[in-house]
């Protein structure tokens, strides 16, 4: 029985035409994998054949794929395939004229060592031939009943072949197993035959008007490689009239990679799909999850308010209950005056309780007698920027700092477990190049502090940049008053806080400076309670926090401090995970501090930490967060609309750089894994930026 059922509406003429998309050769192989498979365990052969004593078992269908005799016999049906085994039992027959018999020329001339053949180029010709079997209904041995009564010939070994369904069906002990027609529920034939035909060819024939009977399907009969087709269409073809429907089907199969981009896509034109008729019978829980997102794209916040009313009015009587929840979610001081007159004035709010609270909000705004917490804007065309680091070069001689600036365009998924990272350059580094710097963004313009620009004790900076990504340009920022590498830095109430360091390969650092805009100019702010070096710091609600780090005598660190520019640090409950920690790196997320990667002392002086935990500043607790799947020391992090990113870095057991990028999702529970970036980057720093809609990447 279907989870999933899309709304029925009139669909553009030009969207009902097939589009036929190709698996290139990775069907073939993973298709005749399989046959091979099947032919190793002897199931579902059909066929004996006496050699010199041996008894050789095979599948009719498979040989006649290489065969051109075999292929004529199945045609000509039983008669000729039992002629054709006493033909080749009788007598001594060796096996390059039994090749020859049977009408095999190229594997006759590979015997006889004369000839190679092209593995890929051969599977693919011998699908083309099982697939002329198929359609000649040559050889099929089982009938598949659909729902609608009627029965399609096939291939008992193919279909088991195409998808481990139909091989528990055939070769495991079920009633199916000695049935010439099988049923299979809830199944038409007008769905059955694209992924049969794709079985046979590797291509599927898709539409909108088919498109979600036959995902639903695949996902039923576990056909990964036309499931990975239909997916790969519903994503590349969602447009304004599509995309909630890919949200309902994803998040009824709890098909994560395709939530994402339906999420992504609606987010993204906000705007014109609240206007759309479909919009309306959204979940609220969907509804509150796109509403809490920074990357909602809309000309104003008015128009998420008016969003909110057309969503409750469609069942006034029904969701009036969340109407105060879902306007805590419309951000109100985001809107102008005359909007606000709009919302004041809204009949829905002053004729109903459920209104008043969101009416005395915006009066408050009005009148200026509330002081609101930062209300964070929208931030649509957000995207995750690596900045800096060092790797080593491509002769594998020497390590060379990295000089771009990468934007991760697109998270891509391929077959199984396989995924890429699409980065395009955003800008390149004026010099001089940095690692081991640190980066902040505050109205989103770039300011990239500190770092090293070589590996010498000399070669530790103090000098600052910024980069403004609507203008595209750098400018040069007064020099800190000391050089600084393996520090820390936040941005808070409009200033840039650079804290402790490493001075010149000796002295760490207990001083702290800050950077105010208005006058350009750095100043010192209260210093820590001690020098550190390899700490991590992040703001959590308007407050300081920094965790870990190594003192100059080489002592790892798991203290967490609150700290305040003119009162110093406070110390707050330690990290629960080991005897310390350096090199990792400290998120914010709205349960609280995520810390996450670096490095522990162990027996043998340090190893990898792998394990993260969270702390509740409300609490002063920390627990136990799921573990990294791989070392990031010294890696680079950043927070993007909800979810936290950890990139690169390198492993304090192996010295060896990473190119992994891992991704938490809060809704998942679980680090994944991405896949790499450009290079295996070490001491790079992450932000997310905010590029301007005409920026393409």
């Amino acid at each position: 029985m279907s989870r999933f059922s899309p709304m029925k509406t009139q669909q553009d003429p030009e969207k009902d035409v097939p589009i036929r998309q190709r698996m290139a050769f990775s069907h073939c192989d993973s298709l005749f994998n399989a046959l091979r498979g099947l032919l190793g365990e002897e199931l579902l052969t059909d066929c004996d054949l006496h050699l010199r004593g041996n008894c050789i078992r095979f599948h009719w269908v498979v040989l006649a794929a290489v065969s051109e005799r075999v292929e004529a016999w199945l045609r000509t049906g039983e008669a000729g395939l039992q002629e054709a085994l006493q033909q080749l039992s009788a007598g001594h027959v060796t096996v390059v004229s039994s090749l020859r018999y049977l009408g095999v020329p190229r594997l006759t001339q590979v015997c006889k060592g004369d000839g190679a053949t092209c593995g890929a180029n051969e599977r693919k010709q011998s699908l083309e031939v099982i697939r002329r079997l198929w359609v000649s209904r040559a050889g099929c041995d089982v009938l598949i009943k659909t729902e609608n009564g009627e029965c399609i010939p096939a291939h008992r070994v193919v279909l088991a072949a195409g998808g481990d369904y139909f091989r528990a069906l055939f070769c495991g002990g079920l009633r199916e197993c000695g049935q010439d027609v099988v049923f299979l529920r809830g199944v038409t034939s007008s769905t059955l035959r694209p992924l049969l035909d794709f079985l046979y060819s590797g291509t599927l024939e898709l539409g909108w008007a088919c498109v979600w009977e036959v995902t639903e399907a695949a996902m039923q009969f576990q056909l990964q490689g036309a499931l990975s087709l239909c997916l790969a269409f519903l994503q590349e073809r969602m447009d304004n009239s599509s995309c909630l429907d890919v949200l309902a089907l994803a998040e009824a199969y709890g098909l994560g990679e395709l939530v994402q981009a339906a999420e992504g896509y609606i987010l993204a034109h906000f705007q014109n799909v609240a206007e759309g008729e479909k919009f309306c019978d959204l979940p609220l829980a969907q509804l509150e999850r796109l509403l809490e997102r920074d990357s909602l794209s809309a000309e104003s916040e008015i128009v998420v308010f008016r969003a909110v009313l057309c969503w409750i009015e469609d069942d006034r009587e029904g969701r009036l209950f969340y109407l105060p929840r879902l306007l805590q979610m419309v951000r109100l001081p985001l809107m102008s005056p005359s909007e606000l007159w709009e919302v004041r004035s809204c009949d829905l709010l002053q004729q109903t309780r459920a209104g008043r609270p969101a009416l005395l909000k915006v009066e408050d705004i009005l009148e200026g007698n509330q002081v609101h917490p930062d209300c964070r804007p929208r931030t649509a065309n957000q995207v995750l920027v690596l900045v800096g680091g060092d790797c080593v070069d491509e002769n594998f001689t020497r390590r060379e700092p990295n000089r771009s600036l990468w934007v991760a365009r697109r998270f891509l998924k391929g077959p199984g477990l396989i995924r890429t990272v699409e980065w395009r350059p955003l800008a390149q580094l004026p010099d001089p190049p940095r690692f081991r710097h640190c980066v902040c963004v505050h109205q989103n313009k770039l300011y990239i502090i500190g770092g090293r620009k070589y590996y010498g004790s000399l070669d530790i900076l103090k000098s600052a940049m910024r980069f403004d990504p609507v203008q595209g340009n750098w400018e040069r920022l007064p020099d800190m008053a000391s050089p600084r590498d393996y520090f820390a830095a936040v941005c808070l109430d409009g200033k840039v806080f650079a804290l402790g360091g490493n001075r010149d390969d000796i002295h760490y650092l207990d001083t702290v400076e800050y950077f105010t805009p208005e006058d350009n100019t750095w100043r010192l702010a209260h210093p820590l309670d001690v020098g550190l070096c390899g700490h991590a710091a992040t703001v959590w609600d308007g407050e300081i926090f920094v965790s870990g780090g190594c003192d100059a005598n080489f002592h790892c660190f798991s203290s967490l401090w609150h700290y305040h520019p003119k009162r110093g640090c406070s110390p707050r409950a330690s990290m629960a995970a080991g005897t310390g920690r350096a090199g990792h790196v400290m998120l914010s997320a709205a349960a609280g501090l995520v810390v996450a990667g670096g490095l522990q002392p162990s027996w043998r002086g340090y190893s990898d930490q792998l394990q993260c935990e969270i702390y509740c500043p409300r609490r002063n607790t920390w627990t136990l967060f799921p573990v990294l799947p791989r070392p990031h020391l010294s890696p680079a992090a950043a927070e993007v609309d909800g979810q936290l990113y950890v990139l690169g870095g390198s492993s304090a057991d192996t010295a060896r750089d990473t190119a992994w990028v891992h991704r938490y999702d809060p809704r998942e529970g679980r680090w994944d894994k991405l896949g790499a970036m450009p290079r295996p980057y070490a001491d790079l720093c992450a932000c997310a930026l905010q590029l301007p809609a005409g920026v393409q990447v």
